[in-house]
């Protein structure tokens, strides 16, 4: 076999944890889906904004400017 130091012993670990945590995450998710039906939040937020006509502010060139 081969001997880590405590340092690489405590990278594994931590490597380990965050996968194991990520896991649970993906799992919770799978089973808890989200409703669309939530009050207005941080989650409507994040939407793309629905597609308006631009207004321009500026006023089209007049034939008459140099």
């Amino acid at each position: 076999m081969f001997v880590l130091t405590k340092e690489e012993k405590r990278v594994i670990c931590f490597v380990m944890l965050a996968i194991l945590i990520g896991l649970a995450v993906k799992e919770y998710r799978r089973n808890h889906p989200v409703s669309t039906t939530t009050q207005p939040g941080l989650k409507q937020s994040l939407r793309k904004p629905e597609a308006r006509p631009r207004q321009n502010s500026m006023s089209a060139p007049s034939a008459s400017a140099p």
